[in-house]
């Protein structure tokens, strides 16, 4: 069974390039790895060659203008949470592949080749931001090209004379805008707006922030203040956990934290290590530690925001899904500092979580080998073998056509803290998968994670505004 996604047609449109996984794929195949390669077929049809057999994923080929080259997104890490890509370039015939990102250690994306073939263009996951780079063909160490602003940025494409950028980004009180910006570092001019009807209406202020966290690392977050904060109020705050482990919250605007503090509640994001955003060694800082020091790195945020006045350490909450539905299923083992918990898709028990899901390889690199050799790590970062100390009300969401986190996870985890007497709820979700994408289900939880912090936190029950 073969994955192939991610086609490229050359500019002469007699070839297509595409990644391909061929070492199986699903949760009935045990050899799946995440190693993908580039593969070339003619338009015609035919049999695909392979260009490149590294042990790690290849993936998002693009051909140059004069079809002779592929640039790709590459990983020399087989079946790793911190899927750190560089950039490359091989022969559409084949042969030795270049790094031409070698010297430059953040995750890229986002390759578009220069008109003339000479230099290709990416974005490099740093920190808190995404910035925009330009690297000549032949080799040389990548520069940044500035965009006068400090922005997020999704995508880019550039003009055919390479002088200006079409880019699509956001600030933390801003959602995604079109900008055109130039090489001559000018302010960006905005030319498209759909969401400027957002302009009738408040935005909560946020900020980036930084901490010390565990072996005194600093640690990067982005706080969002409840709608009206004025300085030295303590109000109650959210801490949410974003999923991966190898993702990341960024200085971009964020619906979430906006919700929330227009219900009057701070919102911390922090990424601890074993996020994206920085550099390889952080990104895999948290290997056969899933719960540990990351877990010390986000609560010595929560520590921080209290000492800066904002946070009432009495009216805290904790939320996440995926990794984040984890680490918030092991925060309310851990510590009863907060007053509520929802954790969405989380894994509970990462022994049966083996058998279960989709990506099973990745646990032998996160708790350094199968269950069978290393029992006792998976027991001891599992939830469920420490649900006897629970003592915060915890809200259980999934949904039930989830392989990513099968939903036995979240039925585990209910039926164990019911039969202890905890104050917990379950919500299941039909059709939904590793997200919430209905509409009505979307609505529906969001009014239930309302009236759950509401209850708990804030401890009354309001109604919920449409």
């Amino acid at each position: 069974m073969t994955d192939n996604q991610g086609p490229a047609i050359s500019p002469d449109a007699k070839w297509v390039a595409f990644s391909s996984n061929r070492t199986g794929r699903g949760i009935r195949d045990a050899n799946w790895s995440n190693n993908s390669d580039l593969y070339i077929v003619s338009a015609d049809g035919g049999e695909p060659r392979a260009l490149t057999t590294n042990v790690g994923p290849d993936n998002a080929p693009v051909f140059s203008p004069d079809g002779q080259w592929i640039a790709y997104a590459s990983s020399d890490l087989r079946n790793s949470s911190a899927d750190q890509y560089d950039l490359k370039v091989v022969s559409v015939q084949g042969g030795t592949s270049r790094n031409l990102t070698s010297s430059l250690d953040y995750s890229i994306s986002n390759i578009e080749w220069s008109n003339d073939g000479s230099s290709i263009y990416f974005g490099a996951a740093e920190g808190l931001t995404t910035k925009l780079y330009k690297v000549a063909t032949a080799g040389g160490t990548p520069v940044e090209v500035s965009l006068g602003k400090d922005f997020v940025f999704a995508d880019f494409t550039t003009s055919t004379n390479g002088s200006k950028w079409l880019v699509t980004g956001g600030t933390l009180e801003s959602p995604g805008i079109v900008y055109l910006a130039g090489s001559d570092g000018a302010q960006p001019r905005r030319i498209l707006a759909e969401h400027d009807a957002l302009d009738e209406f408040d935005v909560a202020r946020a900020e980036q922030i930084t901490w010390k966290g565990a072996d005194n690392w600093t640690i990067e977050g982005v706080l969002t203040y409840p709608l009206g904060y004025q300085a030295g109020q303590k109000v109650p705050m959210i801490l949410q956990v974003h999923g991966g482990p190898f993702g990341r919250f960024s200085a971009n605007w964020n619906a979430s934290a906006q919700i929330w503090a227009a219900r009057g509640y701070a919102v911390l994001q922090g990424n601890p290590r074993g996020s994206s955003g920085r550099t390889l060694a952080f990104g895999a800082a948290n290997q056969n530690d899933w719960g540990g020091k990351d877990f010390v790195d986000i609560m010595k945020g929560v520590d921080h925001v209290i000492k800066m006045g904002v946070a009432d350490s009495t009216q805290m909450a904790v939320m996440g899904g995926s990794y984040g539905g984890f680490m918030t299923f092991w925060t309310v083992t851990q510590t009863p500092r907060f007053k509520a918990a929802i954790g969405h898709a989380g894994i509970s028990d990462w022994y049966s979580f083996f058998g279960q899901t989709d990506i099973p390889n990745l646990l032998e690199y996160g708790f350094g080998g199968l269950p069978s050799a290393s029992k006792a790590t998976y027991e001891r970062w599992s939830p469920i073998e420490h649900a006897a100390k629970v003592s915060t009300p915890l809200l259980i969401t999934h949904g039930e056509n989830d392989l990513r986190v099968p939903i036995p996870q979240a039925d585990e985890y209910y039926r164990l803290l019911k039969k202890l007497g905890k104050t917990v709820e379950y919500l299941r979700f039909p059709r939904e998968g590793h997200g919430i994408a209905e509409p009505v289900h979307r609505l529906f939880l969001d009014v239930e994670q309302d009236k759950w912090f509401s209850e708990h936190v804030l401890k009354k029950v309001k109604a919920v505004s449409n």
